[in-house]
């Protein structure tokens, strides 16, 4: 089992028209959002305007988009319009749709390409986790448990007796997950976005 902590600081920046973006986390290592040839990629967005933003299109990928701080309407034109509210909802959608978001908003995004089965979900209280678990889809094991910290702190005690503490805008990452492995979390004035993939 490997862990790691990946601070915001840590994260790659870049800007576009309506915002900042933070990318995470990528896989593979080489791949890179301008190339589309990535598999698994973890993001937080900043919209910093009002106005009507298109997402960027990414076809062959499923989008798992929750809000983190505001709230925004997410149009996918076609298909259904959502109002999303900070760890209400959790919308999962083609990544090829045309969506619109409004609202000035810090969200989260897992992206995976349609061979990668994940889920994402929300950690709202002190309770003691499965780390990783099996996929309702593949009937596999998720190989990767990822938790990102959007205010506060919180602290994980594991079976392994390894403990750590992350905090607002940290990304604990889990990879290489045992299937016995289980993690009781402290939350200290936060929620968690909890995130788990197989590929």
């Amino acid at each position: 089992m490997k862990i790691a902590i990946v601070k915001e600081e840590a994260a790659l920046t870049s800007v576009w028209a309506g915002g900042i973006g933070k990318q995470y986390f990528i896989f593979p290592n080489s791949a890179s959002f301008a190339a589309r040839d990535f598999s698994i990629r973890l993001s937080m967005a900043i919209a910093t305007s009002d106005e009507d933003a298109k997402f960027t299109p990414l076809y062959n990928i499923t989008r798992h988009l929750i809000v983190l701080e505001g709230t925004s309407t997410i149009s996918h034109k076609g298909h259904y319009d959502i109002v999303m509210h900070p760890y209400d909802q959790i919308d999962v959608f083609d990544g090829g749709w045309e969506t619109f978001g409004k609202g000035k908003i810090t969200d989260f995004n897992m992206q995976l390409d349609k061979n990668v089965h994940g889920k994402m979900s929300v950690v709202d209280k002190n309770k003691t986790v499965v780390v990783g678990g099996y996929c309702e889809t593949c009937h596999n094991p998720y190989n990767t448990t990822a938790f990102f910290c959007g205010h506060g702190s919180s602290i994980f005690n594991f079976s392994t007796e390894e403990s750590l503490r992350i905090s607002k805008g940290d990304l604990l990452l889990i990879e290489d997950v045992p299937s016995d492995i289980y993690a009781t979390i402290e939350l200290l004035d936060s929620k968690l976005v909890r995130m788990d993939w197989c590929s």
